[in-house]
């Protein structure tokens, strides 16, 4: 990855919020203060992170961690939370699933190393999955020790003090996050140019996993799981919210 000042800057960026869209990345920052200050769309992880160089964290919401056999303690614990809405919340597979040719090689991986099958939400997130662990992998300690994994619905659960149950793919869901955010004094523009082009749930999600990270670099942010839990490079794993 070039150098962090390779791409156009976001000097008043301190905290942000990514979420896969459609093959590339949307990107939330907010200010020092927590206000928001830009919205950028990227095709690649580390051009979003190039992008945001004073950022203290940077909140993803994709997996950063992968497991070494079973489920990860972190998504079985963030189910417990998210209770009806569990469902949003997929297991993290080893590396050797995710890399196989086809979801047909994936599935019979996955059971041949866990004993359960593949979801096809987990196999259509793999190349986000694999490219968010590379990124990590090659930054050094100081860089990529501020990245963190988020999950917007536990994010949206600790904003709001009880779980969303409405869909963010409808109108009355994206308009209750939207509410939200903008009473935790994140008021998203009506036009975002690029970022404004991708779904709106994802823009949403991408809001509130900034609003996490400015709650990781304060300390007042929880995580899972309880207990520390390793991935297969001996790194922490947790979700944070």
């Amino acid at each position: 990855m070039g150098g962090l000042g390779a791409m156009t800057t976001m000097s008043d960026a301190e905290f942000v919020g990514v979420d896969g869209a459609k093959g590339r990345w949307v990107a939330v920052a907010l200010t020092s203060t927590g206000s928001f200050a830009s919205a950028i769309l990227r095709d690649s992880l580390a051009g979003v992170v190039e992008s945001f160089p004073a950022a203290k964290a940077v909140g993803i919401d994709v997996p950063i961690g992968l497991p070494i056999g079973g489920p990860r303690a972190a998504d079985l614990e963030a189910k417990m939370l998210l209770g009806p809405r569990r469902a949003t919340i997929f297991s993290v597979p080893p590396r050797e699933v995710l890399v196989q040719g086809s979801y047909a090689e994936a599935r019979s991986k996955a059971v041949e190393l866990t004993g359960k099958s593949l979801s096809a939400q987990s196999f259509a997130l793999r190349h986000n999955i694999l490219e968010a662990e590379a990124l990590v992998a090659s930054l050094p300690e100081a860089l990529s020790s501020r990245i963190y994994e988020v999950h917007p619905e536990l994010s949206f659960r600790a904003l709001c003090g009880r779980v969303l149950l409405t869909s963010k793919k409808s109108w009355n869901g994206a308009g209750e996050r939207r509410a939200a955010l903008e009473e935790a004094g994140i008021v998203l523009p009506g036009f975002l140019n690029g970022a404004g082009d991708i779904p709106v749930d994802d823009v949403l999600d991408a809001a509130v996993a900034a609003w996490s990270a400015k709650r990781i670099e304060e300390g007042s942010a929880g995580c899972v799981p309880l207990e520390q839990s390793l991935d297969e490079r001996g790194r922490k794993i947790a979700v944070w919210y």
